[in-house]
């Protein structure tokens, strides 16, 4: 019985020894991951240079040197790689950086791209902020719909439209709630002051064919308001006031158009129509409208318009008569712009997306797809084009 005894307490002593051992093993550190870091983001210039850092992580979370065991790689010759993480981009394309220690690997994607070459950058007013959602920004989208980048997040409140004026190298923004067309250095974004203050909240803006700045109000008297492009104001160019003024158009004979959004439909949703001395010629559209903002002249002279409430892109005859529905079912459809293919870009609050259709109303794609970049509310829709 006691040779018994014995043998039971060897077998519980070696499993108590193993046990520790286990435990002293589950103790000991090993790298479970790698993380890169890019300091100059994950987009180089042609020729431009930037040094990644892969930091090693056990598996109780804690820094674990790779120092001497760590390896760099990749996958094509658009980068070159150095041991100690130096990336410079060689041509354009994109190439998949690898760093690899112990067994553990951790990729990154870096996109080489040239600054010089003509392209197109797509501009975004997110009003998230008015909507209590997130905070107002101006995202930058490249020609694709892709690498989304916060351009502008300062003095914005609500920003409506956007507005490059290229030799001056700078880019005006209209605030509705602060009532404020703010302006910023067009290639940095940085926050340059104010360019004029409009208490009726500024919505849409659009340079005239006499180089006037014209700029619709959402409350206040509702007249258009003209400024020289050094933000000297001269003074209202209608008599005529329109609320909630947010689209805005010439045709080919100088005549002035205006939508009015009126959210709480009082006087009815309306597109108005002034001689180009500014004097009021009534209303032109009455009809088929839920609540327009964005409105633009086609080729052919017909008036296209966006129909935020309705959800659709209607189009209108050149004496006012609705025609079609280029777009049905996208809600909250605000912010235009056209590729030089013919195509539409629209934001679409709905989706919190960019669609692009063509000029006929076919759907091609969202080119940038929802809430990419944290897109929230897109209301302006601005192209850039670059080194044409």
């Amino acid at each position: 019985m006691k040779l018994a005894y014995k043998v039971i307490g060897l077998l519980l002593l070696s499993g108590v020894l193993h046990g520790c051992d286990k435990n002293k093993e589950d103790l000991t550190p090993k790298l479970v991951k790698i993380v890169i870091e890019t300091p100059d983001g994950d987009k180089l210039d042609l020729n431009e240079t930037t040094t990644l850092t892969a930091t090693g992580y056990d598996q109780f979370d804690d820094v674990y040197d790779i120092s001497n065991s760590l390896v760099w790689s990749k996958d094509s010759d658009h980068i070159s790689i150095e041991q100690n993480g130096t990336v410079t981009g060689i041509s354009v394309g994109t190439a998949l950086v690898t760093a690899e220690a112990e067994g553990i690997t951790k990729t990154q994607t870096i996109t080489v791209w040239d600054s010089t070459a003509p392209r197109i950058e797509i501009y975004v007013s997110d009003v998230a902020d008015y909507w209590n959602l997130g905070p107002a920004q101006i995202l930058k989208f490249d020609e694709s719909g892709k690498n989304p980048e916060v351009f502008i997040q300062d003095n914005l409140g609500a920003p409506q439209d956007i507005l490059f004026l290229e030799d001056q190298e700078i880019v005006l923004i209209s605030n509705v709630t602060t009532g404020k067309i703010t302006k910023y250095n067009s290639n940095t974004g940085s926050y340059l002051g104010i360019f004029a203050s409009i208490a009726g909240g500024p919505t849409r803006m659009k340079i005239g064919s006499d180089g006037l700045l014209y700029v619709l109000q959402w409350k206040g008297d509702g007249k258009v308001l003209r400024f020289q492009l050094d933000g000297t104001p001269m003074g209202a160019f209608t008599s005529f006031g329109i609320n909630e003024s947010i689209g805005l158009d010439w045709d080919s004979d100088g005549n002035l158009y205006v939508s009015s959004y009126n959210e709480n439909g009082a006087t009815g949703f309306f597109v108005r129509k002034f001689d180009a001395s500014g004097n009021d010629l009534g209303t032109f559209i009455d009809s088929n409208l839920k609540g327009p903002t964005n409105i633009w002249f086609d080729d052919t002279g017909n008036l296209i318009v966006n129909d935020w409430l309705g959800g659709t892109i209607e189009k209108f005859s050149s004496s006012g008569a609705h025609m079609s529905n280029l777009v049905t079912g996208v809600s909250q459809i605000e912010g235009v712009d056209i590729l030089d293919n013919g195509n539409i870009i629209v934001g679409v609050g709905s989706t919190s997306s960019i669609n692009q259709y063509t000029s006929s109303g076919a759907f091609v794609k969202k080119l940038v797809t929802n809430g990419a970049g944290d897109l929230i509310k897109p209301n302006a829709v601005r192209i850039r084009r670059i080194n044409y």
